[in-house]
């Protein structure tokens, strides 16, 4: 088991299409199921999307891909490269996440996640996320989607 390190020296920025190699390679490395490249630079063209990358020592180590509408944001992908998984890192994306939308329009966050997913699962539900719904066969192999919401003041 990996040691459970907290580290300190993370910031965030928004991601431009000029980081989209390095987060593929997260992707592929993280996912057995990876968003391919086209997913992505049709994020980074979608006005409503936004990818905010996680740094740590000014190196990309994960990111949290979300669309927001008019009252709430829907996380589409949240990925933590496996070599700093574990380290308090998706925690942060999430916080990061809330605390931009303080005092705004927003109030929930919603997210899928495969039912075959417990790591994923037991994370979001720790952090204050209710499960509200399954999507049967919502991915392309056939797998439920469990759909998860956190409310935000």
């Amino acid at each position: 088991m990996k040691q459970i390190i907290k580290p300190i020296n993370t910031s965030f920025r928004e991601a431009s299409k000029q980081d989209l190699t390095q987060i593929l390679a997260i992707e592929n490395r993280a996912y057995e199921h990876p968003w391919n490249e086209q997913k992505f630079i049709d994020s980074f063209d979608n006005n409503n999307s936004k990818i905010q990358l996680i740094l740590l020592n000014e190196t990309i180590v994960g990111y949290l891909l979300s669309l927001q509408s008019i009252e709430f944001i829907d996380i589409l992908n949240i990925c933590i490269d496996p070599d700093f998984q574990r380290q308090g890192l998706a925690k942060q994306l999430l916080n990061h996440l809330v605390s931009c939308q303080q005092g705004g329009a927003i109030n929930a966050i919603l997210l899928e996640v495969r039912k075959s997913n417990a790591v994923a699962i037991n994370f979001y539900l720790n952090y204050g996320f209710k499960l509200i719904d399954t999507r049967k066969k919502y991915y392309s192999n056939g797998e439920d989607a469990k759909i998860l919401n956190l409310q935000i003041m």
